[in-house]
């Protein structure tokens, strides 16, 4: 199918952060290398987004909308409008999530354009009102295909909502192995933050309960007890009602000099704070109050690449993310004594943890590279 044309729809992208917005780029970049037309259309940020945006291979378009999270749809709609009357209808639309699709499902359908819709996991775990899970279920009945990225979500899908399973297909997020990548050079940040010989803990994330910064922090004194040098590092906004609960709690629990809240982190940079780290840890849960839970967490694979081991929590579309025993390990995300046996046992033993690592990028190498995923995606559709 060479040469056919795909629009990429995506409320984020970079320099935009995020999943999302990660997910748009590294399949738009894989597909183009593919000989696929490709442009994206997104929502627009600022002018110095719309200067970054115009430095990718492919026409990125921002889309105006002052109240995007109420007019979202009518915004799409607009957009999808002016671009047919503009030029030839795409062959094929990726929306990166259902809300946007919701405001293009007639327009496609009147044109013969095919529509993808992805979903991430939030979309169909959150509690929501009757009204938006019509919308929902009458949007992803209307697509041609349903990209789920990890088993959970596409059981939720089928599950929760009745979508046809035939529909659906499982293809989970990927990575670029060349931006995220082992370097030999992290004195900078050691510097920064007077690491010099500490046992680093990272991470690198939304400041949200969900990703379970608090209990890495729970566990942290039973860590102490066997690594002395252990140093658990932050990363994310410092904003909101969890950072404050947090930052209380390391205040309460006495560990400061253990603690270090960086804040947000650049993206240029990233891959340097994974360097930096001898464990990656985001030990995930579901709340099931508002149905809040992980949808995957490329954030592993991220790590993974940097060759560094990972435990995650036994959530969600986690089992997806980590390969466990292997790639890293996952943890039940209430138990404190576990997340610590799993800390403790890699802060120490440097052979275990450096084969983990070592096998977290081979499997990225062999099946998680936005071109994998891309290929698998063709394929598919």
């Amino acid at each position: 199918m060479p040469h056919k044309s795909i629009l990429i729809f995506s409320e984020d992208f970079p320099p935009n952060s995020g999943g999302i917005a990660q997910w748009a780029a590294g399949i738009a970049t894989s597909l183009q290398r593919m000989k696929y037309i490709i442009q994206v259309i997104t929502r627009h940020i600022s002018t110095d987004a719309e200067i970054i945006q115009l430095q990718e291979t492919y026409p990125v378009i921002q889309v105006d909308g002052n109240r995007w999270r109420q007019f979202r749809s009518y915004y799409t709609f607009r957009a999808m409008k002016a671009l047919y009357k503009r030029e030839k209808a795409p062959d094929v639309v990726i929306a990166t999530t259902w809300n946007i699709a919701r405001g293009m499902t007639g327009i496609l359908k009147k044109h013969g354009t095919k529509l993808i819709v992805v979903v991430h996991g939030l979309e169909v775990t959150r509690k929501m009102n009757w009204m938006k899970r019509v919308w929902l279920i009458k949007t992803l009945k209307s697509a041609h295909r349903v990209i789920a990225v990890s088993n959970f979500t596409r059981n939720r899908i089928i599950s929760q909502y009745h979508i046809p399973q035939e529909k659906i297909i499982t293809l989970p997020n990927g990575v670029d192995p060349q931006r995220f990548c082992p370097l030999a050079d992290i004195s900078i940040l050691q510097n920064r933050f007077g690491l010099v010989d500490k046992k680093i803990i990272l991470t690198l994330a939304r400041l949200q309960e969900r990703k379970g910064h608090d209990k890495v922090i729970e566990a942290l004194p039973i860590v102490l007890k066997q690594v002395p040098n252990a140093h658990y590092l932050i990363s994310g906004e410092k904003k909101g009602k969890f950072y404050k609960k947090i930052d209380q709690q390391v205040k309460d629990m006495g560990l400061e000099s253990h603690v270090t809240f960086t804040g947000y982190v650049e993206p240029e940079e990233i891959n340097l704070f994974y360097n930096l780290c001898n464990v990656y840890i985001m030990p995930s849960r579901e709340l099931k109050e508002t149905g809040d839970t992980e949808g995957f967490g490329i954030t592993f694979l991220e790590a993974n690449a940097c060759e560094k081991p990972v435990i995650g929590g036994r959530s969600g579309g986690v089992v997806d993310a980590i390969e466990n025993g292997e790639t890293g390990y996952l943890v039940d995300p209430l138990d404190v004594a576990e997340i610590a046996e799993k800390l403790i046992l890699l802060l120490t033993n440097d052979e275990h943890a450096h084969l983990l690592g070592q096998q977290g990028r081979q499997r990225i190498l062999k099946s998680y590279t936005w071109d994998a995923v891309a290929r698998r995606m063709v394929d598919a559709i």
